[in-house]
C-alpha cells in the first residue's frame, strides 16, 4: 500500500496510531490536539530547511512527536504534514466561532481604533469571539484582543463572493509555501478562498488537480473555475482573465489567460486541467 507522506503521518521510526494494521517496525502514537496561537506558524520540511506551507490562527493540528523545538504535526483543516514550532502551538482550545475575511485585521487592545495593535490576523484564520460587543463595531477575540464587526463573519456563513474575496489578494508578495497575507503561493491562495466558505480543499496543485471532478472547455469558462499547469492554478475571475499567485510577477496579478498560456507554457507546459467544484 502506497501512502502520500504530504498528507500521512508516516515515517520510517514513528507514525500515526490509526496505521498500525497496516505498518509495522515503527513506534505507532495517537495524535494529540493543539491549536495555533500566532498569526501564523510556518510548517517546515524534515530537515527544516524548506517551508511547505503555513497553518494559521485558530486552525487544529494532531502533535505526533515534539523534539528539539519542533512539533511533528497534521493540520486538521487539509491533513497537511510537516514541522512546525512548538512555541506556536497551545493545547488549551479555540472553539472557533467566527473567520477573517479581510486581507488583515488588527487586533487591539482595546476595543477603539486608537488603542495599541496587538497583533494583526491574516485571511481565512479561525478565532474564537467570547459575544460581547462594544458600541456595535468591535469584538472580543477570546484570550487576544478585540477586532472589528466589519474584518469576521460566522463560522456558519458558506455563501461569501470567491472573487471579490481572491481580488483583495492581488500585489501580495509571492512566497513558494505561504499561505498568509504577507506571502502567499499559487495554491495557497486557492486553497483559501475555498476554504472562507467552509470547504474541504487539498493544499498542493496536483492534488487540488485530481479533487476537482468536473472539467470544461476553454469556450465554457467562467468566473471561478480552476486553470491547472503541472506546479502551478489559478482562478478565473471573469471568461477571459485570471488571477494568481505566481513567480514571474513575485505577487498576486489579474492577467489574460491567453497572455498568461503562452508564457507558462515555456515553463510549466501546457494546460492540464481546466475545471470547477460542481
Amino acid at each position: 500500500m502506497i501512502f502520500d507522506k504530504r498528507i500521512t503521518p508516516i515515517r520510517n521510526d514513528l507514525a500515526s496510531y490509526e496505521y498500525k494494521d497496516f505498518l509495522s517496525k515503527r513506534k505507532f502514537v495517537k495524535g494529540k490536539v493543539h491549536y495555533i496561537k500566532s498569526n501564523y506558524t510556518n510548517l517546515f520540511s524534515k530537515d527544516k530547511k524548506n517551508l511547505i506551507s503555513q497553518l494559521l490562527y485558530g486552525e487544529a493540528v494532531y502533535v505526533f512527536e515534539v523534539k528539539k523545538g519542533y512539533a511533528w504535526v497534521q493540520s486538521l483543516r487539509d491533513d497537511y504534514v510537516g514541522y512546525t514550532p512548538v512555541k506556536n502551538l497551545q493545547t488549551k482550545k479555540i472553539n472557533s466561532t467566527h473567520k477573517v475575511i479581510v486581507l488583515r485585521c488588527i487586533v487591539y487592545k482595546e476595543p477603539n481604533i486608537k488603542s495599541i495593535p496587538i497583533t494583526e490576523l491574516s485571511f481565512n484564520s479561525l478565532i474564537e469571539i467570547t459575544g460581547k460587543i462594544k458600541n456595535k463595531h468591535f469584538y472580543k477575540i477570546k484570550n487576544l484582543g478585540w477586532c472589528h464587526r466589519n474584518d469576521i463573519v460566522s463560522m456558519k456563513t458558506n455563501d461569501l463572493n470567491q472573487i471579490d474575496l481572491v481580488k483583495k489578494f492581488i500585489n501580495t508578495p509571492y512566497l513558494w509555501g505561504g499561505r498568509n497575507s504577507i506571502g502567499i503561493d499559487c495554491s495557497g491562495l486557492i486553497q483559501n478562498i475555498f476554504q472562507i466558505n467552509s470547504k474541504y480543499f487539498p493544499r498542493d496543485t496536483d492534488l487540488q488537480e485530481d479533487f476537482i471532478k468536473t472539467e470544461v472547455v476553454e469556450k465554457n469558462l467562467k468566473k471561478g473555475d480552476l486553470i491547472f499547469w503541472k506546479g502551478h492554478v489559478a482562478m478565473m475571475i471573469d471568461n477571459s482573465n485570471i488571477i494568481h499567485a505566481n513567480a514571474f510577477h513575485m505577487c498576486t496579478k489579474i492577467e489574460p489567460l491567453k497572455q498568461a498560456k503562452a508564457r507558462i507554457k515555456r515553463t510549466y507546459g501546457k494546460i492540464t486541467k481546466m475545471g470547477r467544484d460542481y
